[in-house]
């Protein structure tokens, strides 16, 4: 956004300065916001296809230490470059509903991964609505959000 400004100012100051050589300053801005719109593009893509390749599962791991963290949260990241950062979801399903009852939205994970890493933590969770539930009993899922990489 700040190139866009810049790349703007710049055409106006031109546009004041040159008035004559109009069609070419205009024509080099143009194809200078194409390069980075495709760059730009280019990278959401990549970066798209990098966060699919982040395996993320959670289960009710009865050898947790904490008994109030009883579910086991695991990464791995089967991308060829490092995750610095990831955020993820975290929700628990009693079975047969599609409403979680469970969920512990945008959760950071500060631990680096490398590439072809895996990570695993025991993590706590919260019931809405005051409902009770047994944790061994729901179906746990983990969506990765979000993920800075290297």
């Amino acid at each position: 956004m700040i190139v866009g400004i810049v790349l703007t100012v710049a055409l106006l100051l031109f546009l004041i300065a040159f008035p004559r050589h109009l069609k070419p300053v205009v024509a080099a801005l143009a194809v200078v916001w194409a390069c980075l719109g495709g760059w730009v593009l280019f990278d959401w893509v990549r970066s798209g296809e990098r966060l699919e390749k982040i395996i993320a599962t959670a289960a009710y791991d009865p050898t947790c230490r904490d008994e109030n963290a009883p579910i086991r949260v695991s990464f791995q990241n089967t991308n060829d470059v490092a995750v610095e950062r990831l955020t993820y979801t975290l929700e628990g399903f009693e079975p047969a509903f599609r409403a979680p009852i469970s969920l512990e939205a945008y959760q950071p994970n500060e631990r680096r991964l490398g590439p072809h890493e895996s990570y695993a933590a025991c993590r706590p969770f919260r019931l809405r609505s005051n409902e009770q539930a047994d944790p061994a009993r729901l179906e746990w899922r983990v969506t990765v959000n979000s993920a800075d990489f290297e």
